[in-house]
This record gives structure tokens, C-alpha cells and sequence, in this order.
């Protein structure tokens, strides 16, 4: 589950410290704990990452892409699954400390040229399409 929201105009995105998309800007979320609903980790993950409450989901979408290389250049064989929502939340966001994969949050202009996640890719146009 990820989550997608624009903050002063910027897509709300983390660097990530870990795994194949390592320094890369990805959307902030995560897999599910044992017996969480998709809302709980939603919600769980933007808290973790972000700092921020989720005050509604606008809409959601599934993704499905294949990674062949990781961020360091290696191929990989990568399907990368799940569920993006694009929502509305309490507050900004806040650098939250000690997340396991996350170095931090970045505030994505549209158009920077950062190397970023397919999945950030797909939120761009999502949240384009919701204007």
C-alpha cells in the first residue's frame, strides 16, 4: 500500500535507504502487518514515514511492473505489485527518524530530475488526471 498526496504543489516522496531502489525517491507505504485491512497499513505506514494522518482516500489503483535493474545499474528480475491511494491528509509532512528503509522525506517538484521509483512515476499521472 502507498499513498499519494501533493504537499505545496510537490509530491510527498521518500529517499530510500535500502533494496533495489536504494537513494531513489519512492511513495511512502508498505506491506501489511498480520490481520491489517488495506486502510490500517495505509494508514500505519504515512504515520511511520510521514508523520501525517490520512483524512480521507480519494480513489485507488492497482500497479504491476516489472523492474529490470536495480538502482545501482545490476539487473534484477523484479515484479513490483500493489496498490497506490491517492489521498487527502492532516497536516504536513514531518522528517520522522529510525524508519527502517527511509532516509528521508523529499518534496518532489514537478518536472526535478530525480531518479525515482515507477511507482512515483504512476502517481504523477494519477494525481494529474484527478485535477
Amino acid at each position: 500500500m502507498y499513498g499519494a498526496w501533493l504537499q505545496d504543489g510537490r509530491l510527498v516522496t521518500v529517499e530510500k535507504s535500502r533494496g533495489p531502489y536504494t537513494r531513489w525517491l519512492d511513495l511512502p507505504g508498505g506491506s501489511p502487518e498480520s490481520g491489517e485491512s488495506e486502510l490500517e497499513t495505509l494508514r500505519r505506514e504515512l504515520m511511520e514515514e510521514c508523520g501525517v494522518t490520512v483524512a480521507a482516500v480519494l480513489a485507488w489503483f492497482d500497479f504491476d511492473v516489472h523492474v529490470d535493474r536495480a538502482s545501482d545499474g545490476t539487473p534484477i528480475e523484479f515484479r513490483h505489485r500493489g496498490r497506490i491511494a491517492l489521498v487527502s491528509v492532516d497536516g504536513p509532512v514531518t522528517q520522522v527518524e529510525g524508519v527502517e528503509d527511509v532516509a528521508r522525506v523529499v518534496l518532489l517538484a514537478p518536472g526535478e530530475p530525480r531518479p525515482v521509483t515507477p511507482t512515483v512515476s504512476l502517481a504523477w499521472r494519477s494525481l494529474s488526471q484527478q485535477r
